[in-house]
This record gives structure tokens, C-alpha cells and sequence, in this order.
């Protein structure tokens, strides 16, 4: 079982980072249903993110953090608000990315229970990563990963060349296991037309 993760930017771990308006999720975290995601199940949730783009740009989760969230409602609303998925600018709850340096910073307040209701990996200098035994259920997989070079094909037109040689960011892809399943993650980058606002290229 295949699937594309698509390009973002910040890692699950690390959304509690500075902000000038913190926010507060005002949907109840399910903490007792996202720990019973997290027991031990018999499916296996791998990937890579470790793409060259044409234009020289490489992009790579490696030795980055790799965090394994089961989907709550508040889960869903994070995501909606930290990848801004209101506007169609970079993706859906399916698949998403975040570019940090393009964005406002975020921080999250009141949200130490849900951060903690994950499991996570890193990935290795290849950027595969992979999570054993994982329960059935619907699942965020949030990598954080960094962009090494100009990335000329989507960025200088919009920003120009005089653009950061290493932005972080991080991808997102929403996945849903059902019993025995092995999900290949391979990480695709999104194309000029979704950051015209046009959404995600082949998204579901």
C-alpha cells in the first residue's frame, strides 16, 4: 500500500515554539481515545523523504523528527489551523506542507497533553523512517524537514533570488490503517500550481 507525502514545514514536537498570538484549540482533547491509538497493533507505517528537485534543491527529513499522531478532533483542528488548510494554499487534512521562514510563527497553548499522545522516530541520514506495530485507526505522520538550496522552481518568482539557502518546514499526510497493513510513504513536492493557490496536484 503506497502513498505520496506531500511537502510542508514544523515538526509536531516543535510547534510550541515562540509566538506573538499563542492559540488555544477550544475542541476537548481525547486524550483516553489517541492513547488507545498508540498501543501496540500489527500494522507497519515506513517512508522516505529525501527528494532532488531539478533545480539543485534537495529535500530531506533526515535525522528530523518523525511523529506519528492519531487523528482526534483536536488533532483535526490543529492541523487545519497550523497548515492553514482553510485557505488551500498548502494542502488538505490529507496531505499538506509548511514552509517555517513563509509563515507566521504558531504556538499553541494549553496542548501538552495532545503533543504527548504521539509516537515518534527520526529519520535515518537516507530519510526512511519507520514505526512498528502500529494499532488501526486514522493517523497524522507530521516529518520535519529541511530544504538545502535555491528551490528555483516554485520559490524565486514568488520571493526572488536572493531567497534563504535552508528553510525548515515540514510535511504532513493523513493516513488510515485497517489490519496487516504496510504503508510506503514516498514524499512528492508540490507543484508551482498549489502555491498559487491552486491546491494540491493528484491530491485525494
Amino acid at each position: 500500500m503506497k502513498k505520496e507525502l506531500m511537502s510542508v514545514a514544523a515538526m509536531i514536537v516543535l510547534v510550541a515554539c515562540s509566538s506573538s498570538a499563542p492559540v488555544r484549540i477550544s475542541i476537548p482533547f481525547e486524550e483516553g481515545k489517541a492513547r488507545a491509538m498508540l498501543k501496540s497493533g500489527d500494522n507497519q507505517v515506513g517512508g522516505r523523504v529525501m527528494v532532488g528537485l531539478s533545480s539543485g534543491t534537495i529535500v530531506t527529513c533526515a535525522g528530523n523528527v518523525v511523529s506519528l499522531v492519531p487523528v482526534t478532533a483536536y488533532a483535526r483542528e490543529w492541523a487545519r489551523q497550523f497548515y492553514e488548510l482553510d485557505t488551500g494554499r498548502y494542502g488538505t487534512l490529507n496531505q499538506a506542507f509548511r514552509m517555517d521562514s513563509r509563515e507566521a510563527p504558531v504556538k499553541f497553548v494549553g496542548a501538552d497533553a495532545f503533543y504527548a499522545a504521539t509516537r515518534t522516530t527520526r529519520c535515518d541520514e537516507d530519510g526512511d523512517f519507520n514505526f512498528e506495530n502500529v494499532a488501526n485507526g486514522e493517523f497524522l505522520v507530521v516529518a520535519k524537514t529541511r530544504w538545502l538550496g535555491k528551490d528555483h522552481d516554485y520559490y524565486d518568482f514568488m520571493y526572488g533570488v536572493n531567497d534563504a539557502q535552508e528553510e525548515d518546514g515540514s510535511v504532513m499526510e493523513k493516513i488510515r490503517l485497517k489490519g496487516h497493513d504496510s504503508v510506503d510513504l514516498q514524499w512528492a513536492p508540490p507543484s508551482p500550481e498549489l502555491l498559487g493557490g491552486q491546491g494540491l496536484a493528484g491530491g485525494r
